[in-house]
């Protein structure tokens, strides 16, 4: 009997050390981490409309730059369609005949840095003068057509500085059939210098409200922090971590920031929604079928990830301050 008993009790012990053997401490860990997010979600299902506000003002800090960022790359779509149609108007002598100016545009078309050279004679460019502008009645009592023949070149890409179109200016001026030379190009400097500043001020912004992010987060981690202090004592009493205490706040973290970066995708699409009529009326009043272009699937991930990440830091400063102060008594 027992012989038997003592044969049952060792089945059990190695029954249970095997059962112990093969309990996987990777699913153990996950579960963990599980139990952490589902306990962080339902504490914010208690609290819904405090955590859309936190959320709100994380995603209007990166709504900010995000919409700098948008006009940024609207600016460059536009400054390519320009680049695109750079040109130099070089206006003629009156005493040119049409024949010389349409000899004269084919030698300038031969140069290495123009692309095309068109002739305009006045009598054209005076039709489309007053197609464009209605002063059909008021250019009617004019004596002789003011307007000279004229080149329309447009330029090759090399040419994209302010020093090279002045350098090729000259040379045009130069000649002894050319009167004026206008350099279309400076528009597409003078943008590009507004580009720069824009993308400065971007990076600029963006830094600052990044800080501020970080203190908003920081500043709620640590309120949630003090009002569950007591339960943080008795964990760390029975054995837990600091690791495994500071896990539920990261989450809180990290839904913080993916939470702003959903609203700042959001509320860009509701800004971009309300500034498009007028932007594009604005533009076609300038002739042009330039429209706003908004966040693709790239920068809205981008804009996700930015907000997560920023949540995770703000959350991990905080813990990793406050955590270590509290210990059990």
């Amino acid at each position: 009997m027992s012989t038997s008993n003592s044969k049952e009790r060792s089945k059990n012990t190695r029954q249970g050390a095997q059962i112990s053997d093969r309990k996987p401490l990777l699913g153990s860990y996950f579960g963990n981490h599980q139990k952490s997010i589902q306990h962080t979600l339902a504490e914010q299902k208690k609290r819904p409309l405090a955590a859309f506000f936190t959320c709100s003002v994380i995603g209007i800090a990166i709504l900010l730059p995000t919409l700098l960022a948008i006009l940024l790359i609207n600016i460059h779509q536009a400054e390519i369609d320009w680049d695109s149609s750079a040109q130099v108007t070089v206006m003629l002598e009156k005493g040119v005949s049409p024949i010389e100016g349409s000899q004269l545009a084919k030698e300038l078309a031969q140069h290495n840095k123009v692309d095309t050279a068109v002739f305009v004679d006045k009598k054209t460019a005076l039709a489309e003068f007053k197609d464009k502008f209605d002063l059909g009645e008021t250019l009617a009592h004019l004596d002789e057509n003011p307007l000279p023949h004229s080149i329309i070149l447009t330029l090759e890409d090399t040419i994209r500085t302010i020093a090279d179109a002045e350098a090729l200016r000259q040379e045009f001026i130069a000649h002894a059939r050319i009167e004026l030379v206008q350099l279309d190009i400076l528009w597409v400097q003078r943008l590009q210098a507004i580009s720069d500043f824009l993308i400065l001020s971007t990076w600029i912004l963006g830094f600052m409200l990044a800080i501020a992010v970080l203190l908003i987060l920081g500043n709620t981690i640590r309120l949630a922090i003090e009002n569950r202090k007591e339960e943080i004592a008795v964990l760390k009493l029975v054995g837990g971590t600091d690791a495994f205490v500071c896990r539920p706040f990261l989450y809180l973290g990290i839904f913080y920031g993916f939470g702003g970066g959903i609203l700042a995708v959001i509320f860009s699409f509701l800004v971009l929604v309300l500034l498009s009529q007028p932007v594009e009326a604005l533009t076609f009043s300038y002739q042009s079928n330039f429209s706003l272009s908004g966040l693709n699937i790239e920068s809205t991930l981008f804009i996700l990830c930015v907000g997560t990440l920023l949540g995770w830091l703000g959350a991990w400063l905080s813990v990793k301050r406050h955590i270590k102060e509290i210990e059990p008594n």
